[in-house]
């Protein structure tokens, strides 16, 4: 077959054709390429997600066992243990300085919690014992300690010195409350608490534990008691009843009551001093009429007394046997003091005094202080 000549437009048109079809084909396949590296991409992530929560379900167990757990810091240190102890499970911690500063455990009773500084001294805890539990503080120098118990007979607080002694202590044993203060040979110095069924009770003692004073709550009220130096009773303030009053009692060294005063009635008052055997040898009373009377007792009778009357004051002596002898006062018939002496039997024998006009006058009566002879002074005008 004959060629038949191609012209310069022919082939010119031929290479732009050409060069058209090539970039096409050029864009096609860098399209195609994009496409199947967005695939992959994407399916690598699917399989990627999907074989992390495939390894993160079979990395979660739902039980761990293990008879012993240790927990170590960036040192490889350990910091925490779980382990078994004697009695049971056991939790230890360590500090940073490397003391086992805590450990949680069981006693043969039940729960264990154990406290040391950083210096690897034991100084809290908390025990439960077969009564009821207990919580122990302890000063970092050894100087005192602190127990808070709650077993035996009711809770407890005791605190103790350096050589344990307890120097504190408070309780509730059944429906009483007491707190006791000791010095360090143990001695009692200071007791307070609550009784049932009575009230309140405080003591304070000597530095030898000798009682030297306590304040009482009673069924008629209150009571405060002193004592001396040997312990005996020195003073008593107390309320006696309702209707009584208050009373006040002093008492010699050998505890013999030698002063007693007593408010009987809201209008009434005595004061008794007392001699050798308790026998009362000075009284001073108010009466309920507003009256006043001091006496002056012998074996318990009254030889003399000065009190009042209803014309005035009046003076009484008497014999042993209390019958009086001789009484002086203000005078009855007339406006003036008068003085009668009296015989054994109590009559009137001699009368000194004012009569019925203001002057003095003396009476001599006979034994049966039927007849007298009287001298008067003559009236002035």
């Amino acid at each position: 077959m004959m060629n038949t000549p191609i012209s310069n437009d022919q082939l010119l048109a031929r290479i732009d054709q050409l060069g058209s079809q090539v970039a096409t084909l050029q864009r096609a396949a860098c399209t195609a390429r994009r496409w199947r590296t967005i695939a992959c991409i994407c399916g690598a992530s699917v399989v990627g997600v999907a074989g992390l929560a495939a390894t993160q379900s079979a990395r979660t167990p739902d039980v761990i066992r293990a008879r012993r757990f240790e927990v170590v810091d960036q040192n490889d240190k350990v910091v925490l243990l779980a382990g078994i102890g004697a009695n049971g499970g056991q939790i230890d911690v360590w500090g940073n300085s490397g003391t086992n500063v805590i450990r949680f455990g069981a006693n043969a009773e039940g729960g264990d919690v154990a406290v040391w500084n950083n210096a690897g001294k034991g100084i809290a805890g908390i025990y439960a014992s077969s009564q009821g539990g207990r919580i122990e503080a302890v000063m970092a120098d050894g100087s005192g300690s602190a127990v808070l118990r709650a077993e035996g007979s009711g809770p407890a607080l005791a605190i103790a010195d350096g050589e344990g002694r307890p120097r504190i202590a408070a309780s509730i044993a059944g429906d009483s409350t007491g707190i006791s203060v000791r010095s360090a040979e143990g001695k009692e110095l200071v007791a307070f608490g609550a009784t049932a069924g009575e009230g309140g009770i405080m003591r304070v003692s000597q530095a030898d534990g000798t009682i030297a004073a306590q304040v009482i709550a009673l069924a008629s009220g209150g009571s405060i008691g002193c004592a001396n130096r040997g312990g005996s009773r020195a003073a008593v303030l107390e309320s006696t009843s309702e209707e009584s009053g208050g009373t006040l009692a002093l008492f010699a060294p050998d505890g013999a009551e030698a002063i007693s005063a007593i408010a009987r009635t809201e209008t009434s008052a005595r004061i008794t001093l007392f001699g050798a055997n308790l026998q009362p040898v000075s009284i001073l009373e108010a009466s309920a009429d507003n009256a006043g009377i001091i006496s002056f007792l012998q074996n318990g009778t009254r030889v003399a007394g000065l009190g009042t009357s209803s014309v005035g004051g009046v003076l009484n002596l008497a014999k042993p046997d209390g019958s009086t002898v001789v009484v002086a006062g203000a005078a009855s018939d007339a406006d003036g003091g008068a003085i009668s002496v009296r015989n054994g039997s109590g009559s009137q024998i001699v009368r000194v005094g004012i009569d019925r006009i203001g002057a003095g006058e003396v009476a001599v009566y006979d034994g049966p202080g039927t007849r007298k002879r009287v001298l008067s002074a003559i009236a002035t005008p």
